[in-house]
């Protein structure tokens, strides 16, 4: 398990190759003590990677589906083209660390955030999570780790061909047939980013953990933002 020394060097590694992939200045803050190392056994320690110059910061509300609590963050544009009328994609990086003893902690979440919103609108949406929950400290032994998470609910539309009048029903014509939106909720769904190993059993076979090695979580971190650009940034 990394102690602060291990875990310093890590976040240095990170904010550099951040930095380089979206020509953004950051660096990590802990929520709640300065002195995050200096914390009694047994306590979580959560870190976001926050901006160097608050006055062109850009924030955004994370929650977590079934937990009360939320908080801002602040989030990073995936494009270089911003618009105060088009709307962009922004990311936000969060993790929580226990400390287990005077020395080390361990890892219980980590991942991206990815937001939509125009530029200057602290009311950006949460689109969706990729997080790594790592068994057997947190997380559902029945989902995939890590994962792609949808908080949020879809709404589908529909054309009705027919709507009740009075007693009974009329036809309607295609010329004005009209469409409602059907809701259906996806925020159960987990949907797994680990590769498929033959020799486990389901659902283990879709669960990883980085076991205390800080260069396979910055690995992880890092691809999987470049990915994120790529899809919905621009390379």
């Amino acid at each position: 398990m990394p102690g602060q020394g291990q875990i310093g060097s890590y976040h240095n590694d990170v904010v550099a190759d951040v930095q380089g992939i979206l020509n953004v200045r950051v660096t990590f803050r802990p929520l709640d003590n300065g002195d995050w190392y200096k914390v009694r056994d047994g306590t979580e320690v959560e870190f976001d990677l926050v901006s160097v110059d608050p006055v062109k910061s850009e924030t955004a509300t994370r929650m977590r589906r079934g937990e009360s609590r939320t908080h801002r963050v602040s989030v990073f544009p995936l494009s270089a083209r911003l618009s105060s009328s088009v709307g962009t994609f922004w990311a936000s990086w969060h993790e929580t660390w226990s400390k287990q003893d005077s020395k080390s902690f361990v890892l219980l979440n980590a991942g991206w955030t990815l937001f939509e919103g125009l530029s200057g609108n602290p009311d950006k949406v949460q689109v969706l999570r990729v997080d790594w929950d790592q068994l057997s400290n947190r997380g559902s032994d029945q989902a995939g780790h890590p994962h792609w998470h949808f908080d949020h609910e879809l709404f589908f539309s529909e054309v009705q061909e027919k709507i009740e009048v009075a007693q009974g029903l009329v036809e309607v014509s295609p010329e004005s047939s009209f469409s409602i939106g059907k809701q259906a909720s996806v925020g159960f769904i987990h949907l797994a980013m680990g590769a498929w190993n033959s020799n486990i059993d389901h659902p283990e076979c879709w669960q990883r953990t980085y076991e205390g090695d800080c260069r396979l979580l910055r690995d992880w971190c890092i691809k999987t933002l470049m990915y994120l650009k790529g899809q919905v940034g621009g390379s």
